[in-house]
């Protein structure tokens, strides 16, 4: 069964030298790049637009504030307040 075009380009993408990889991987990003900054432009175009479509100011989402993890200290010294006063 012979390979198609696609399986010998992963196989040779494969086997590429570390340098011939940076390499490539520089040219892929620089023909990227245009695309990428344009979608980046549209998306902004889109952002820009939608608060002023519905006339709201455009606020960061709200974050949930989480208490930090109870520290092995702390569960020693809840359970010493609990046996010292008794769980009510």
């Amino acid at each position: 069964m012979a390979k198609s075009k696609l399986e010998n380009l992963a196989d040779s993408i494969m086997n590429l030298s570390p340098d011939d990889a940076q390499e490539l991987q520089i040219i892929i990003k620089a023909k990227l790049m245009p695309e990428v900054e344009r979608q980046r432009g549209l998306l902004a175009e889109q952002q820009a637009a939608t608060p002023q479509q519905y006339g709201q100011p455009q606020r960061p989402p709200q974050q949930q504030q989480r208490a930090p993890a109870a520290t092995q200290r702390d569960v020693r010294m809840a359970g010493l307040l609990r046996w010292k006063y008794g769980e009510k």
